[in-house]
């Protein structure tokens, strides 16, 4: 196994250990962490897409790109 592989496989390892330790409160807020955190990413994308947007204008497309188009 190469270094990357062996680095990556030891990774997920630690990933999944810290997942099993946590509490089930923790558990349950990492679901609202996450989505916050993979809205502020879409948002960057956004972002370098549109960039004479402004943040209202870039919330509305967050929401067409999360939830689909507004006519739905």
């Amino acid at each position: 196994m190469t270094e990357t592989a062996n680095l990556a496989k030891s990774i997920e390892a630690r990933k999944l250990e810290r997942a099993k330790a946590a509490s089930m409160v923790e558990k349950i807020l990492d679901g609202p962490r996450l989505f916050r955190l993979s809205c502020e990413a879409i948002k960057a994308g956004l972002r370098i897409d549109h960039p004479d947007a402004n943040e209202d204008q870039i919330h509305d497309l967050l929401i067409e790109r999360v939830y689909g188009s507004k006519g739905r």
